[in-house]
């Protein structure tokens, strides 16, 4: 560990992270066999966090409180990157008739942050905080492609692909075949395989170095993601990726008010700060 890291902070993230992956909760007990450390140390720190309503005791098991959720909103809403897609990805809403979603990589899923869902497919419904598995959605497929092409044996060595319906790519070669085709394409398609009779496309966005940040993607009925409509969609979807990187990384400065003062002979304005990324 790093001289600079405080240990107890550590083990405490490392206990919120274990809670909030598991919906049902856990006990005293298996937190301590989880995080290997002493009863008493383990106590303290649920005593602290159950203080700041980061945890919840409900019976004998421990729960992700109240204040991790606001924390969570929080984070979502002070997001740049949400706040400037959410306009576009409404509008993408509306021309397509799909729900229409971003999403960004989070450790080894695709967490989606802004959400549009579709008044003609209420059944087909997503919102935000949601975290997909990598290999079955579209979004995910973006990433994979994308971010992690190179790191796929250590991401998948050993792991059991989920199937999560008949059709989705649970063998790793098969699975490095279809991320080779998102790379030819540019696009990613979920053709049932994260739901029964449910499709999806994704486009990535990337920023001004290249890097691919999120994750654009529609969903809707699978009988709406065939032939010329595809090609329609993905065209709609690279539009709307586009809008959003320019709206994120090509805003213009804010322009300074002018200083009651006069600037001094000999001296140099200093130029207008430009607004952070």
């Amino acid at each position: 560990m790093d001289k600079y890291q405080i240990p107890s902070v550590a083990k405490a993230c490392q206990l919120l992270q274990l809670l909030a992956a598991n919906s049902d909760g856990l006990s005293a007990t298996h937190l301590e066999a989880e995080l290997g450390l002493p009863r008493t140390t383990v106590f303290r720190l649920l005593k602290t966090l159950c203080a700041e309503a980061l945890v919840e005791k409900r019976g004998k098991q421990f729960v992700s409180g109240p204040g991790m959720l606001n924390l969570g909103f929080q984070a979502l809403h002070s997001d740049k990157l949400r706040q400037q897609a959410a306009g576009p990805v409404q509008q993408l809403a509306q021309r397509t008739g799909l729900g229409t979603h971003l999403a960004v990589p989070n450790s080894e899923s695709s967490l989606i942050i802004e959400v549009c869902n579709s008044a003609q497919h209420p059944k087909i419904a997503c919102r935000p905080g949601v975290s997909t598995l990598l290999h079955a959605s579209a979004t995910g497929k973006v990433f994979l492609a994308f971010k992690h092409f190179d790191q796929l044996e250590r991401l998948f060595s050993g792991r059991y692909l989920a199937a999560l319906t008949c059709r989705t790519i649970t063998e790793p070669e098969a699975l490095r075949k279809e991320l080779k085709r998102v790379i030819a394409l540019g696009y990613a398609l979920d053709d049932r395989e994260y739901h029964d009779e449910v499709s999806c496309l994704a486009v990535p966005i990337r920023d001004t170095d290249g890097t691919v940040v999120a994750a654009l993607g529609c969903t809707g009925p699978a009988g709406d993601f065939k032939g010329e409509r595809i090609t329609q969609l993905v065209g709609e979807l690279k539009d709307t990726a586009s809008a959003i990187y320019k709206a994120v990384y090509h805003r213009q400065p804010e322009p300074r008010e002018k200083s009651a003062l006069p600037l001094t002979y000999g001296m140099q304005a200093s130029s207008p700060l430009m607004m952070s990324r």
